[in-house]
């Protein structure tokens, strides 16, 4: 028996009364919207306390899935085990526990779902841990019962309402999960401060236990009803088959497959690419979106296109691997969205054409959250520790094509067992084409692209003949299909390891861990000498000349002509009028590979704090790439942990630094992170000053945002003295385009006749903004 013929049939009616099925609805929207909305509010608060690192929003992903896992089961066990009145009155008395939970937290805390200040990790060894245990103790009942509702209530309405089918209610919950993700950084991030999102929230979700608790009342009164309803229908307790284990492992794997290229995209995106504002919160909108789509009622899922926008898009992402930097930032985010996106619907269309009878819901939930689990731990917590790259993506994408292969293989009537015969010769022609545009021929075959491009030819007139001669003629023989798509779904595996071992092989160091990849390589030359260049994702993080007389050059972001480069090569401590003759010492939070340390004398005193130890591994010690520091005449010291809070520690200690300069340089993906700009994190550097004429030095180059107006209501705020520098031709070779600003208390240090032939002031067309621990809208600084 194949798997179609295994699925129930659907229920003749699927229309219920507006005024049964209105309470269910509601409360699953509610239940839907907020999981998100938490998912939002509760990670933007931790993401200062661990870097900034969208590795931090990739470990909240694995917890809420674990945690909905969690949900799903509860939902299965009560469901199967509990009688009516039993289950109504236990998730009752659950619901009124969470209340008190946050009415307690409420009272302790400075909002009901916030940690509170005296949870913050000190220096975590182990970041995934420590947010684990947070989101736990913060969210964890309220996100566990919120879990349960889908499901659940799914489950009430089912056999309260036997003659409509539940299913609908699947796509709404999920058409409330997208609505939450969309409507936060347009609708409640901008208008509201985070501790006022928590309130807000914590009201709604009163009101969803409100609406729950409505539903588990009317299902216990009609449950006794319904069931001796069903004992009168035997042809639909007929169709209520226990699901095959071949339907339960595909059940779970398709859904697995959903959860991995959510999670890799994400990170493609969000570490490789670019970090754009909410750019994290597309591959989440286009992962629920094909949820929507493909459990709604009018099923929008058909084969012949999306499974043909799967292979198309799919061999059009192993291209933009292969081309990697070659390809323009946004050509990239477009080409994995439009993958993500066929590939969801096709796992989510084929989940949802499997969905059993509705008295097996519960189950078939559960298995698709134990999927989802499995995907996300193994991208979240396993893949980091296992690939050195982002790897995942390429795996998991060439795996699920075998999936499918599976199920189009379980099922008599798809296109694998049953197509026009044409198809065969057009699928050999795409496969040999994507084949001869990568360089199969002359790199793996060795052969002479002519002979290759005249296979090619006769493949195209091949496929033309028979579809002049019969559209819709058969094919005699399916396995001549079967065997074209097999070797071509292994020539995308080809391009997958040929990528994989091109960045390999080409890389000095190909490392990973929590904070993101780290490469390495041995550059073109700059300024006529080649260089070893750090690179976080496209990021570059810095770069040393090799040459032994040019290794202490300061390049790239921080060259003379630079805005950093400026004020430190005229500062008054550098001067030969100096007559207190005292050293210059640097604070730099962000170490890259080191480059400010160039400008060192004997004497000076330079500390940086960086949040990635693998970054200080490569960058100090006998085993470094990057020498910087080691060469320094000036005395250096590295402090790992988050920069922000290392400095704050030290002014509890009762230690100010006395900086004559304090540089933010803490680069996470592109951007500074949002709490190293913040009225809060402003008043911690300036306690770090020796005097007004000590200089704040903020580094904003940046592809995506302009932090200038946030700095200029921060400097406002704290009656600051502003200069912006930015540099589009840099006068030294071995320099990159840069952006900076300057602040003092003192105009005059930064009124140096170098500095101010650079220099330019700050023109907003309104007021600046004013960003605090509470309040940031990164929608003012997009570019």
């Amino acid at each position: 028996m194949n798997i179609t013929e295994a699925v129930a049939p659907e229920p003749a009616t699927k229309t219920v009364s507006a005024i049964s099925s209105t309470p269910f609805a509601v409360t699953i929207f509610l239940s839907a919207f907020l999981l998100f909305q938490v998912q939002l509010i509760v990670g933007k608060q931790l993401l200062p306390w661990f870097g900034g690192t969208p590795a931090v929003w990739n470990t909240c992903l694995v917890f809420f899935q674990l945690l909905l896992l969690a949900g799903y089961a509860y939902a299965h066990w009560v469901t199967q085990r509990l009688k009516p009145p039993t289950l109504t009155r236990t998730h009752i008395a659950l619901l009124l526990i969470s209340v008190a939970v946050l009415v307690f937290l409420a009272a302790r805390w400075r909002s009901p779902i916030f940690p509170g200040d005296s949870l913050r990790p000190q220096n975590p060894a182990f970041p995934t841990w420590d947010i684990l245990m947070l989101l736990s103790a913060s969210v964890g009942l309220p996100f566990f019962l919120l879990s349960t509702t889908g499901p659940l209530v799914q489950t009430w309405f089912a056999r309260s309402s036997p003659q409509a089918s539940p299913y609908h209610l699947y796509a709404l919950s999920n058409l409330g999960s997208l609505l939450g993700l969309l409507t936060y950084p347009f609708l409640f991030e901008p208008n509201l401060s985070l501790r006022n999102q928590g309130r807000v929230w914590t009201l709604t979700y009163l009101l969803f236990v409100l609406a729950c608790a409505i539903c588990a009342l009317h299902f216990a009164r009609t449950s006794a009803t319904t069931a001796a309803t069903a004992r009168r229908e035997p042809e639909y307790e007929m169709a209520d088959e226990r699901p095959t284990r071949m339907q339960r492992f595909l059940w779970v794997g398709l859904a697995a497959c959903g959860s991995i290229m959510l999670l890799s995209v994400t990170n493609l995106i969000c570490q490789e690419i670019a970090v754009v504002p909410f750019l994290w919160a597309l591959p989440l909108s286009i992962y629920l979106l094909s949820f929507v789509l493909c459990f709604h009622e009018k099923r929008f899922y058909r084969r012949g296109i999306f499974q043909i926008l799967f292979a198309a898009t799919a061999a059009w992402g192993g291209v933009l691997f292969l081309m990697g930097e070659q390809v323009k930032v946004r050509t990239q985010i477009d080409g994995f969205g439009l993958l993500l996106f066929a590939a969801c619907m096709v796992y989510h269309g084929e989940l949802a054409a499997l969905k059993p009878n509705p008295r097996q819901l519960t189950s078939f939930y559960l298995h698709i959250a134990t999927g989802g689990a499995i995907g996300s731990v193994l991208v979240g917590l396993i893949a980091p520790h296992v690939f050195p790259a982002i790897w995942e993506f390429q795996i998991g994408l060439w795996t699920s094509g075998l999936l499918l292969a599976v199920v189009l293989w379980q099922d008599n009537n798809s296109w694998l067992h049953h197509h026009p015969r044409w198809l065969a010769a057009a699928v050999a022609l795409f496969v040999m084409a994507v084949a001869d545009y990568i360089g199969i021929p002359t790199t793996i075959l060795h052969i002479t692209p002519l002979y290759f491009h005249i296979l090619l030819a006769a493949l195209a007139i091949l496929t033309v003949v028979m579809l002049l001669t019969g559209v819709r003629t058969p094919a005699r023989h399916p396995r001549t299909l079967q065997a074209v798509a097999l070797c071509g779904w292994c020539l995308f595996g080809l391009l997958f390891w040929i990528q994989a071992n091109r960045q390999k092989s080409r890389s000095v160091l190909l490392t990973r861990n929590f904070y993101g990849t780290l490469r390495v390589t041995y550059d073109d030359p700059i300024a006529a000498h080649h260089a070893l260049v750090l690179r976080h994702g496209l990021t570059l993080h810095g770069a040393q000349i090799q040459a032994p007389n040019l290794r202490r050059t300061p390049t790239v972001y921080y060259g003379p002509s630079s805005g950093i480069g400026l004020l430190l090569t005229n500062h008054p401590n550098r001067s030969a009028t100096n007559a207190e003759g005292r050293p210059l010492r640097l604070g730099v939070v962000g170490l890259g590979v080191g480059t400010l340390a160039a400008y060192g004398q004997a004497g000076d005193y330079f500390k940086f704090y960086e949040v990635n130890p693998e970054v200080v591994r490569l960058s100090r010690g006998e085993s470094a790439l990057f020498t910087y520091l080691n060469d320094t005449p000036a005395q250096s010291e590295v402090v790992i942990g988050d920069g922000r809070v290392s400095l704050d520690r030290e002014l509890t200690a009762g230690n100010p630094q006395k900086f004559d300069v304090l540089v933010i340089d803490a680069f996470s993906s592109d951007s500074i992170p949002l709490h190293l700009l913040t009225r809060e994190a402003m008043g911690i550097y300036l306690q770090h000053l020796r005097n007004p004429r000590s200089v704040l030095a903020f580094h904003i180059s940046n592809r995506s945002l302009d932090l200038r107006p946030v700095l200029v209501g921060l400097a406002e705020q704290q009656h600051l003295h502003l200069i912006h520098v930015y540099v589009s031709q840099p006068h030294f070779d071995e320099e990159t385009p840069s952006d900076w600003v300057l602040m003092a208390s003192d105009p005059a240090i930064l009124e140096t006749p170098a500095i101010l032939r650079q220099a330019t002031t700050v023109q907003l067309p309104g007021p600046a903004p004013l960003w605090t621990d509470d309040y940031s809208n990164l929608l003012q600084v997009m570019k």
